[in-house]
Order: C-alpha cells, then sequence, then structure tokens
C-alpha cells in the first residue's frame, strides 16, 4: 500500500487543482524555491493528521490568495490515493475503498470560519461524502515529519516531546511494568533511606520540611519527599536524555558527553536515527508509515548525503510498508539516486505541476543519464531556466555573454525588460562535455518517438557546433601529379573554415526540427564552424586578438606581430580572403598546445567582465550604460536565441 497521488486545491500558493504523483517507496521533491515542494508535504501532514508539530490548525493564511488580494480560495481541498492494496489492508481500509480497492481520503475546509473563529475540518473516506468514515483508520497510519534546519538537540534531550520518549514509548510497547518497578525500587531506596546510603538525601529532606513547618505552621504546612523521578511510565521516559561518543562500538560509559557539544550536522543524523529506529519497530506489522522529510542536506556535508539518501534507497526497497518523501535543494542528493526515484516541482498558472522523472519517455537515454547526471549536471532540476553546451569554453564565457545579449534586449523591450544576468534570472549553464544532446533533451522533448506522458516544464536550449565535414584533397608531388600507392591516388583531409553557412556535418544537427517543435526545448547550431571561429568571424577580431597576444608564451615573435596586425584592422575587412585568414588564424592558435581553449576562454571571460564592470561603475544612465555594455562583443545570433529561449522561452531575440 502506498500513496499514489495527491491532490490540491485552494492550499497555499495553488489556486487550481493540482495532481502529485507518488511511487512506491522513495520520492524525492526537487525544484527551484516557491515552487511548493514545502506545501505539498504540509498538505501530507494536514491530511494524515501528522500531529508532532501541532500542524492540525487551519489559519487564514493557508487559503490561497493571490499578490494583489482579488482571488481568495473559498475552500481547501486535499485528496489522497492510495495503491496496491493487500488483502489484509484492503481489509483494514474498506471504508475508505472504491470498486477497485484503491483507497481514497478526501479533507475539506470552508473558507468561513465558525463564530470562535476556527475553520471547520471535514474529512471522509472513499468516493462518498455520504459514506461511513470510521476514525479508527488513522491508527493504521503512521505518519512521521522531520522539519528542515531542525533544532536536533532539542528534540532529543528528555522532555515530553522528546524524540527518543517516542521510540522508548514503542520499544517498550505493554512491557512497561519492568521498567517502572526498576525506577520504583531505586526511588523506594532514596525515601527510606534504606542501609544508610542517602543519608545526604534524608538531611535535605528533613531540612526542607523543617522550614516548612516553621514558615506556614503545623495547620498550614505541607512535606515534601525527594525521588530519582515519577514512577509512572511515560515520565521515566521522558526524562531519559541521549550522549554520544564520537566514535562506534564505545561501551565506557564515562567517555559519553552530552549532545549539546556535538556538531549540529551529527545531531540531526542522531535525531533521523532515532526516527529510523522507530521505523524498524513498525516492519512487522501491516501499518503503512509514511515518512515526510524536508531539506535532509542541512548541516550534512555531501559524503553523509549521499550515504544517508542511499540508506534511504536500501530502506524502501527493503521495507514495502514505508513510504518516504523528501524535499532537496541539494545536487548532490539528486544526483545519488535513480532518476525514477526524482519527481520535479515547479509552479505555473497558479498552481503547483510535478513532473515525474519515473514518466518521461528517456528510452535507452535513462542508463546514460543515471550514470552522467552528476552534481554540477543536476543543478538543472533546480533551474528557472537551462542553457546546454558542449564544453568548458561555452561554460565560461556564455553567462558573461548573456549580460550583454540581455542588455540588448532590455533596450529593445524597455516595458518588459529580463533580469540582466543568467544568475538573476535563474538560469543554470550545464557543460554536457560533448555532443550527446539527445540524451538530455529527452527530458524536455520527444525524440526518436519516445512520447513521455511528462516533460520537465523548464525552458531549456542548446548549443552546438556547426561541424563541417573536412575536405579531401588530393595529394601530389612536386611536377603537380597525383602520387598513386595501391592503385589509388593519396588523399589528406583539411579543415573547413567557411565565411558563410555550409552544411555541418555534426550529427546532432539531425534532431534539431524534432527539439525545436516542442514546447519546452531549442536547439540552436553555429551557423559557421565552432563556437571560438564563429566569434572571431562575427566581428570580434580585435578583442579576440587582443587576448590571444597577451597569453601567447613569447611576445615578440611571429604570432605577436601576426595579432598586432589584426588589432590595426580593426575589424574592417573588404575582401573574405582577409577576414578567413585572421578568424582561421585566431582559432588555431586558441586551439594550440601553447594556449587550449580553456585558458582563452578563461581570459576573455574576464576581459569581457572587466570592460562591463567599468561601464557599470561609471555616472551613466541605465540606456547608456546598456548601449555601452551591448557594443563591447558582437554575440552572434544563435547565441542571443539560446539565451533569450533559456530566459524566457522566445525565438526572437529582438522581440
Amino acid at each position: 500500500m502506498y500513496i499514489s497521488k495527491l491532490n490540491i486545491t485552494g492550499y497555499k500558493n495553488t489556486k487550481n487543482k493540482a495532481e502529485i504523483e507518488f511511487s512506491k517507496g522513495l520520492n524525492i521533491l526537487v525544484g527551484e524555491n516557491g515552487s511548493g515542494k514545502t506545501t505539498i508535504i504540509n498538505a501530507l501532514r494536514l491530511i494524515l493528521r501528522e500531529n508532532e508539530f501541532s500542524y492540525m490548525n487551519i489559519n487564514e493564511d493557508d487559503f490561497y490568495i493571490s499578490l494583489d488580494k482579488k482571488e481568495k480560495a473559498e475552500k481547501i481541498s486535499i485528496d489522497l490515493m492510495f495503491e496496491n492494496l493487500n488483502s489484509d489492508e484492503q481489509v483494514t481500509f474498506l471504508s475508505w475503498c472504491d470498486d477497485q480497492f484503491n483507497a481514497q481520503l478526501h479533507l475539506e475546509v470552508n473558507a468561513t470560519p465558525n463564530r470562535k473563529g476556527y475553520y471547520r475540518k471535514e474529512i471522509w473516506g472513499g468516493v462518498s461524502k455520504a459514506s461511513i468514515f470510521e476514525e479508527e483508520t488513522f491508527e493504521y497510519i503512521d505518519c512521521i515529519y522531520l522539519p528542515p534546519l531542525r533544532d536536533a538537540e532539542e528534540k532529543l534531550v528528555n522532555g515530553r516531546k522528546s524524540r527518543l520518549a517516542k521510540l522508548l514509548k514503542k520499544q517498550y510497547g505493554e512491557n512497561q511494568e519492568k521498567l517502572v518497578e526498576k525506577v520504583s525500587e531505586f526511588n523506594e531506596q532514596i525515601t527510606t533511606n534504606a542501609n544508610g546510603d542517602y543519608k545526604e538525601m534524608e538531611a535535605a529532606r528533613n531540612n526542607i520540611n523543617k522550614k516548612l513547618e516553621e514558615a506556614l505552621g503545623s495547620r498550614m504546612g505541607q512535606s515534601i519527599n525527594l525521588q530519582f523521578a515519577e514512577t509512572n511510565f511515560n515520565k521515566i521516559v521522558e526524562n531519559i536524555k541521549m550522549v554520544f561518543f564520537p566514535g562506534l562500538k564505545q561501551t565506557n560509559q564515562e567517555l559519553f558527553r552530552d549532545i549539546s557539544v556535538n556538531s549540529l550536522g551529527y545531531n540531526n543524523l542522531l535525531y533521523i536515527a532515532t526516527v529510523l529506529a522507530e521505523l524498524e519497530l513498525l516492519k512487522s506489522t501491516n501499518v503503512m508509515t509514511v515518512l515526510l522529510i524536508e531539506e535532509p542536506e542541512a548541516h550534512l556535508h555531501p559524503q553523509l548525503q549521499v550515504k544517508f539518501i542511499k540508506y534511504l534507497e536500501e530502506l524502501t526497497n527493503s521495507l514495502d510498508h514505508i513510504q518516504v518523501i523528501v524535499t532537496t535543494h541539494s545536487p548532490v542528493l539528486a544526483s545519488s539516486v535513480d532518476l525514477n526515484h526524482l519527481i520535479h516541482i515547479s509552479y505555473r498558472d497558479k498552481k503547483i505541476i510535478a513532473t515525474s522523472l519515473k514518466k518521461i519517455g528517456l528510452g535507452n537515454s535513462k542508463n546514460y543519464l543515471n550514470r552522467w547526471l552528476d552534481i554540477t549536471k543536476s543543478t538543472l532540476f533546480f533551474s528557472k531556466g537551462i542553457i546546454l553546451v558542449e564544453g568548458i569554453s561555452e561554460a565560461m564565457l556564455i553567462p558573461t555573454l548573456a549580460k550583454i545579449v540581455l542588455a540588448e534586449y532590455n533596450l529593445n523591450n524597455p516595458s518588459e525588460p529580463l533580469p540582466n544576468s543568467l544568475e538573476e534570472a535563474g538560469v543554470s549553464v550545464i557543460n554536457i562535455n560533448g555532443i550527446n544532446f539527445i540524451h538530455f533533451m529527452k527530458l524536455f522533448a520527444n525524440i526518436e518517438d519516445l512520447k513521455g506522458e511528462q516533460k520537465l516544464p523548464i525552458f531549456c536550449s542548446g548549443i552546438t557546433d556547426n561541424d563541417p565535414a573536412k575536405e579531401r584533397i588530393e595529394i601530389r608531388d612536386d611536377n603537380g601529379d597525383l602520387i598513386i600507392k595501391d592503385g589509388k591516388p593519396l588523399v589528406q583531409l583539411q579543415e573547413v573554415y567557411p565565411t558563410e553557412k555550409v552544411p555541418g556535418a555534426n550529427n546532432v544537427l539531425e534532431i534539431i526540427d524534432d527539439i525545436n517543435q516542442s514546447k519546452w526545448a531549442r536547439l540552436y547550431s553555429s551557423p559557421l564552424k565552432t563556437f571560438e571561429y564563429d566569434l572571431a568571424m562575427e566581428g570580434n577580431f580585435v578583442i579576440m586578438a587582443v587576448v590571444l597576444k597577451k597569453l601567447w608564451p613569447n611576445d615578440t615573435g611571429k604570432v605577436n606581430k601576426i595579432c598586432e596586425e589584426i588589432i590595426k584592422r580593426n575589424n574592417n575587412y573588404s575582401d573574405k580572403e582577409t577576414k578567413l585568414h585572421d578568424g582561421k588564424y585566431i582559432f588555431t592558435h586558441i586551439d594550440s598546445k601553447e594556449v587550449g581553449k580553456g585558458i582563452y576562454s578563461q581570459e576573455l571571460t574576464f576581459h569581457i567582465e572587466s570592460k562591463i564592470d567599468d561601464v557599470n561603475k561609471s555616472d551613466l544612465n541605465y540606456s547608456e550604460k546598456m548601449e555601452k555594455i551591448q557594443e563591447i562583443f558582437i554575440v552572434p545570433d544563435y547565441i542571443k536565441k539560446a539565451i533569450i529561449w533559456a530566459c524566457k522561452g522566445e525565438e526572437n531575440s529582438n522581440e
């Protein structure tokens, strides 16, 4: 038995009906801030009556209200569907079941409070509101909630709300009398001063009673006694505290320390371990346990995050009755589990949108993504927009070029400007280390006839090289005659450096049309050859030659001389041959062992950023600054389109 679907209407940020589908076992909710992950957790707590953190009350802030306060929900509706009930569970939850033996649970709260200011909750099981509802059925569902940034120390020390006390109460079950008996014996020894071992305790008790009689007299006075603890079971376990030792299998009690001196991260783990120990006690029963965990990564370093989420994965695989729902902002966690466990949460059209990666048509790309979605690439699950790029050069330069593109866009669209940078727009640049766009694009678009039920609702663009096919050049001798070997003319491959668009040999170009017909994804290719070459040929010879000259190891050699000649031409070319020569020269020397694309892109990024910073520090007004920024570097149109698509989902960068 597990929760298969949650519907939410009118609650928190969700005006329109939101449907969230869960899988059996482990479910991990990922997505940007404000998307509704906590709303989902709180809706589950509310309908399942999780009450450790007093989340049973409804107030007016729980009802949806628009930012302009013109729209307000008239009621809150929360619905749960349970599937895969075994025969025993079908009997236990019979009053909740439909004709297919799927259990249903419903909660409604009207927005009109009663005279005392309380909001009345209506809850029922099954299809009909009029069906018989048995309150006792809730006893078979155990909902446990672990909040974010929890005060673990408070929950582990002694007290009525101690998590440790909850565990001990379940651990003892009906075997409580032996503990009560032992504590009672100890209290009796203190009280009667047996064998004279507690004469100091007796002296203190007598002194207090004497002073009470002196102060209040014999008629109005009272008597006191001293004991270790109250002798009812609940009070005993609520006064037991946890201590720790920073290592395993320690038995010397004198070495254990108070948890107040432990780290926040490890106290969180102690707290979680106590909860998991509770779950262990329930594994032999048919009770359904729902464990809700918000941001388990709080205070945990990456290795502990991975260890913990792997444990939860193993736990849910081995225990049928436990369902775990986790929210996280950690790419470490998102990249450490199978994609089938991930549910992407976003917010559109006044409702939560839940996209289960299990239901995205990935085909044979699933294994690839499971392997290659590392910590860096998994940031795509927490982004408003995504730009996929081939390598480190693009990954470094695109965020800087985006500042220029967005400056131009905002000048042309003053009434609806975009943020001034990808960081402000919440857009991530993801380096996929090659041209395997097809695997990543399946998350956003239908490719290869894989019609997934869902796609990630994130605007995603990709930037790839045109990579024209190399020319085959016949090899001739000094006389111009073909060199023949084995009856065939010898040929060599020669790089193509076009000045105008030519057909590309990059096989990813074959899927551009399919991708670009989708709702969420676009793939753009360079018009000529490759990223750095196209940047130069767009008219950026001077700035790129300046950076190349700075990086070249011999500052008095031929390369520097030619760079100076390129700089003197000041991006003015009357013939294609000279332009082709300069573009080819810059690219081949960027790609040389003396420099390298990574080092060059890093220096070019720094060079452009310093110019942008100078403009931003000037006394110019906003429009003047935007004009100056867009003049720093000429960004090719295909890069402009990719940036604007990721930021807003528009094709034309000049709209």
